[in-house]
């Protein structure tokens, strides 16, 4: 995606097909591309509003996209837009989807398109109504994948993200029905675990790739250790994984079948460089950014 505000080359959209040529020659590759924009003018101006001349680009390239800031009713109005101009299907994934209208969630359950989900952002940075629309998506047949969004303002793993989607459809549903007679629809920890793993390949387009023990895909696997002294002793394996675990927990990491973390530790990476590039990173960001100002 190009910059939002300020002084640009301009280089972007037209230079991601030096990107493809050069970067995304296979489509058998671990890291996959994928055009970002926005869903509507007012966040940051028209060039990065998706619209036809984006979906182009993308349908040009064979890649997907993905549209971030989808909030309200301009949004709404924009996805019955797309759907209208056949801009739509899986392998666009609409990102936060919260405050839309009726319309607009059938819109996007009858062209097939995916939705990424952010809990802790919705609720933390106050996204539009602020709650991730798990009901909406559901009440429309669409299991969404989930997001973190901003890494550096929030938690980067999928424990936390599952966790916090659960608490908040479960709260929303008791609080629902209160004082009433109704019975409250409430996902359960299978329900998020789909959502972190198979419903998330397939948001990003990667639901042949990987996201389930299937053979013919992708021996993607994190090994969490069950015996920990916050996950013992293990009775329902989803359950522990969903309400128990963290990041603290993951023994083993494996990457299309490639072992990249063994008995707690990362493997193949100098994390004293690691820790020095990070560092290097933040200082002149912060250096930057007091000159500019």
């Amino acid at each position: 995606m190009r910059p939002h505000f300020g002084d640009w080359d301009g280089q972007w959209p037209a230079d991601l097909t030096r990107l493809k040529d050069t970067y995304f020659a296979s489509d058998n590759q671990l890291l996959t591309l994928r055009l970002a924009t926005l869903a509507t003018a007012e966040i940051a101006g028209p060039d990065l509003a998706y619209g036809e001349r984006l979906a182009r680009v993308a349908r040009d390239l064979g890649i997907g996209v993905s549209v971030d800031a989808v909030f309200g009713t301009p949004s709404s109005d924009a996805i019955l837009g797309w759907a209208k101009e056949g801009l739509l299907g899986p392998d666009v994934s609409l990102i936060h989807c919260t405050g839309l209208t009726a319309p607009a969630w059938q819109a996007m359950a009858d062209t097939g398109a995916a939705v990424s989900l952010a809990p802790t952002s919705d609720a933390q940075i106050g996204l539009e109504s602020a709650i991730p629309a798990i009901d909406e998506a559901l009440a429309a047949g669409i299991h969404p994948g989930l997001s973190i969004d901003v890494e550096v303002a929030l938690a980067s793993d999928m424990f936390t993200q599952m966790r916090a989607l659960h608490a908040i459809q479960r709260m929303r549903a008791v609080n629902g029905t209160y004082r009433t007679t109704e019975t409250p629809a409430r996902i359960g920890v299978r329900d998020v675990l789909d959502f972190a793993t198979l419903a998330g390949a397939r948001s990003i387009g990667l639901g042949d790739v990987t996201g389930s023990l299937t053979p013919g895909k992708q021996a993607d696997l994190l090994v969490v250790h069950a015996e920990d002294l916050n996950n013992m002793p293990l009775n329902d394996p989803i359950g522990t994984l969903v309400l128990g675990s963290d990041p603290r927990n993951i023994d083993a990491v494996l990457i299309a079948g490639q072992v990249r973390k063994w008995a707690g530790t990362v493997l193949d990476v100098d994390l004293a460089e690691l820790r020095q590039d990070v560092h290097g990173s933040r200082d002149r960001v912060l250096h930057d950014s007091q000159v500019a100002v």
